[in-house]
Order: C-alpha cells, then structure tokens, then sequence
C-alpha cells in the first residue's frame, strides 16, 4: 500500500508539472520539453559506464538547449545570433564525438553511437514538442496537452485491462507483461477518449482526432515496446529512478517520444489539407 501510495502521488506530481507547462504558454512548452530532454539524455548516457560522464552529459544536454532555443521560434533570435548559435551546436557535437573516440576504453563505435543515438533518439522528439503546440498559427496548448492525455489513457488501459483480461501475449520476448487484450483495451479507450475531446475541445474534425489517437495507440506502443526491447539489452528492469515507483524517466516518455515525430507531422498535414 505504501508502494502505491507513493506511485499515485508521484504520478500525480508529473501530471500536474506536465500540464502546468502546457498550458503557460510557448515558454512553459519549452521549459517541459528541455527538462524531460535533459533527464532523458542524462538517464540514458547512465545506461553504460563509458558514457557515465559529466563530460558527455554537458555536451549532450548543451546541444539539446541550444537547438531548442535557437530554432523552436518560442524566442526572438536575430540573424547574427543564429549563425553563431548554430556553430556552437556544430562545435559542441564535434567536441562530444571527439570526447568518444579519445578515450581510454576499447568500446569507441559502441561509445559514439550510444552518445549520438540519445541526441536523436531522445533530442529530436524533445525539439518537436514546443512546434506541436503551435497549431494552425497559433499557440494551441490544448493540442499539446491532449497528446499527453491520449498516451496516459493507452497507458492506464493497457495495464488495467491486460491485467484482469490478459491471456494471450503481445511481444512476450520483448515485453512479457503486455498482452493483445490489453493493447485492445487500450485502443478503444483511447478512441472514446478522442471523441470526448472532440466534442469537450474541439481544435480539430472529429477524423482528425481519431487520426491522433491512432497515432497514439500504435507508435505509443511501439516506442514502450522499443525501449523495452533497450532495456533488454543493458539488462535493466527500469530506466532508472527518476520517479518513484515509476521507475525513470524514459519509462514515463518512452511512448512519447515514438509519437511526437509522427504527431508533428500528422498536424502539419492537417493543416495543409
């Protein structure tokens, strides 16, 4: 009982912080997206011990900050500004590279490519959540939020119909805890959660928010099933322990940061057509 007393506040804690800065504007959406980028970064540098360095982290998280301060378009950047912002980035990511090669360990490749693969990984979805929010030219903090939304209902409903209902597994060598009837449940769960929000907030057809909750459902999935299958392979249970009783940050935003490419994307097309 304790366990999940502290589970249900932390989770609490992380709603509440989630959508405070959803819903404080372009500079909150950025705060959200440059703080779960840089605990991401930092908790999956942490995943071997060559990259377990400050060095590696101040890089990477150095990167992450700029690019989304310098091309977000939440702040007014000058021209001038720009081009020696962006060759700071560009200067940086070769000092990271640098730092990966010149190493005393024998793991170069393996090093460089962990170090790189957390900035893409990790640093291009973080880059793309202030943009979801600007919504048919405007800052439509209700798009952002519900995104949120939709992957905590897939979430909640995927565990608590997989648990009284599940029987037959979804991906048992990469995830044994998922299920097919849980994944079910959580599909139509999400759905009805989209024609709630349709009709409570409208901002898009009622098509268009059964698109995104579709997105929701499968890439969710697909990116729970990805970092599990990450885990798999460091021999880690949990991505850390940022969060507790939830274990660490990438567990909370692995299905997020499946969806955030594809929702961007998505939205830029609904506006187009």
């Amino acid at each position: 009982m304790n366990n999940l007393f502290i589970r249900a506040v932390s989770g609490a804690v992380y709603v509440a912080i989630v959508l405070i800065c959803c819903f404080s504007g372009a500079t909150g959406q950025l705060f959200l997206a440059c703080i779960l980028g840089a605990a991401g970064i930092l908790e999956w540098l942490q995943f071997t011990p060559e990259t377990r360095s400050a060095r590696a982290a101040t890089f990477s998280i150095s990167i992450l900050f700029l690019l989304n301060y310098t091309y977000s378009g939440v702040f007014e950047v000058s021209e001038v500004s720009r081009r020696n912002f962006t060759f700071l980035i560009i200067f940086l990511f070769t000092i990271l590279l640098f730092s990966q090669v010149f190493t005393k360990k024998a793991r170069v490749p393996a090093n460089l490519f962990h170090s790189v693969f957390g900035l893409i990984y990790i640093g291009f979805p973080m880059f793309l959540m202030p943009l979801i929010a600007n919504f048919e030219d405007g800052n439509n903090p209700w798009i952002l939020a519900s995104v949120f939304m939709l992957i905590w209902t897939s979430d909640t409903f995927a565990y608590l119909v997989g648990k009284r209902f599940g029987k037959h597994k979804l991906y048992e060598r990469i995830s044994p805890n998922k299920t097919i009837e849980g994944f079910i449940g959580a599909a139509l769960f999400t759905l009805l959660a989209a024609v709630m929000l349709h009709y409570f907030i409208g901002g898009l057809s009622l098509p268009g928010w059964l698109g995104l909750s579709a997105i929701v459902i499968i890439f969710g999935t697909a990116g729970d099933l990805f970092e599990s299958a990450l885990k798999r392979s460091f021999n880690l249970k949990d991505s850390g322990n940022f969060m507790p009783g939830h274990g660490g940050i990438l567990d909370r935003i692995d299905s997020l940061l499946m969806t955030l490419p594809v929702v961007y994307f998505y939205l830029r097309l609904l506006e187009n057509f």
